[in-house]
């Protein structure tokens, strides 16, 4: 299988403040009672109307359970249901192109920005009428990620389809004018690239096109491979040789103008792995230092609704035998049997084959986040000790020797019972 990393949600900005909030929420995680996932990925739905040639929809068939879409009014009471977990940003995107369900998607927009949510839509950009720009613009939509993999047409057209660079073009075009009227800078525009060995070296050039098109953000993305059957989107060892020249030079030319992005990942390439499993974390008394050295966060970071309602910890894969919010609610899925046992295996480094080939968990934020998350747990630690201590004497004096032996055999029990995920 060969597919983009599109989907992954990212926010390339300055976002130090918003890492240590994260950790933050994950020093205070427990089991039924955490606060809930801080970013949600919704897929209405996994239809499409384009056929690129990176997209996984070309290697296997689609299950049909994912066919069978939850409704409208399911999928507004999730909004809802996403403010009261606490999530604090909201992405439309995923395995389809959300803009097949416009009406929808548009509702959905208004309602999260009317929640106080910070949301991002992510779409190919060949289905954008003028009446949802102009609901992005006046709801103050945080931004519009469009998929394009070139700087000009035989680039993109030769990884995506035919026509594509041009309608894109077009949208871009018109939403600048739009904004222009309205005199907003919402919402910021992000081009999604997906990296092959097609547009490797048109690095420098597709800065230069965002630039000029009004785009804030190049958010440029590496494949998900798990198979050498195909050679014509990956990179060969030549063009990886070549890589850390064409990135340079379109990391000076974008900071030039600038261009925020993310082109500094690609030094970071992961190797594909014939191996499933990586080594399993050491051994820690303290959860969330363990939790800083899982090989992914997103299990406790994030989540994913697919258009049939399954929950799912990554927008890279689905289970039919998940818990569905067709069922159930949000939270109740996110507590659920198999985010549990999810998370479980993260920890013990017992996970998918995706994971492993995946470039998210090698990124510069996600680093951050994992090195502020052990900054974090190691301060609080220091802090609890502390409080132990005073807790202990204040117990003492109040309750006697036999007493507080009591209240502390009570208080390990449930600190116990908190710090077990698999419970």
């Amino acid at each position: 299988m060969l597919v983009s990393a599109r989907m992954k949600v990212s926010v390339m900005r300055d976002n130090r403040e918003e890492i240590k909030l994260i950790a933050n929420r994950l020093i205070h995680w427990r089991p039924q009672q955490s606060r809930g996932p801080w970013c949600l990925l919704a897929i209405p739905t996994f239809r499409c109307n384009v056929e690129c040639g990176v997209c996984f929809r070309n290697w296997y068939p689609i299950p049909p359970f994912l066919f069978d879409e939850l409704t409208d009014d399911r999928w507004l009471r999730l909004v809802d249901e996403a403010k009261d977990m606490g999530v604090r940003f909201f992405v439309i995107g995923g395995g389809g192109e959300p803009m097949l369900r416009g009406k929808l998607v548009t509702a959905m927009c208004v309602k999260t920005k009317r929640l106080g949510m910070e949301g991002r839509l992510q779409t190919n950009g060949t289905r954008m009428p003028p009446e949802t720009m102009e609901a992005l613009i006046t709801s103050g939509w945080d931004c519009l990620s469009i998929s394009l993999d070139g700087p000009d047409e035989s680039v993109n057209d030769a990884v995506r389809f035919q026509g594509s660079f041009r309608k894109v073009e077009a949208t871009l075009r018109e939403l600048k004018e739009m904004k222009a009227k309205f005199q907003s800078v919402y919402p910021s525009v992000c081009i999604n690239m997906t990296f092959t060995s097609q547009n490797y070296n048109r690095l420098e050039d597709m800065v230069e096109f965002c630039a000029d098109s009004g785009v804030a953000l190049l958010s440029v993305n590496t494949l998900i491979e798990s198979s050498e059957a195909d050679t014509r989107y990956p990179l060969n060892q030549k063009q990886r040789e070549e890589l850390p020249v064409h990135v340079q030079n379109a990391v000076t030319k974008a900071d030039a103008l600038g261009l925020t992005h993310n082109l500094n990942n690609l030094l970071f390439l992961p190797e594909a792995s014939k191996n499933s499993m990586l080594p399993k974390n050491p051994g820690s008394s303290e959860f969330s230092l363990t939790l800083a050295g899982a090989h992914c966060l997103e299990p406790w970071t994030g989540v994913s609704i697919v258009s049939s309602g399954q929950i799912s910890p990554c927008c890279f894969f689905w289970d039919e035998h998940a818990e569905s919010i067709q069922d159930m609610t949000l939270a109740e899925a996110w507590n659920g049997p198999y985010m549990t046992a999810f998370r479980k295996h993260m920890l013990e480094g017992n996970f998918r084959g995706e994971c492993v080939t995946c470039s998210f968990p090698h990124s510069k934020d996600y680093q951050l986040l994992k090195e502020t998350l052990k900054d974090t747990a190691h301060v609080a630690a220091r802090i609890g000790l502390r409080g132990l201590a005073h807790k202990f004497s204040s117990n003492l004096r109040k309750h006697g020797v036999y007493g507080s032996y009591q209240r502390f055999k009570e208080w390990r029990a449930i600190r116990r019972a908190l710090h077990n995920e698999s419970k």
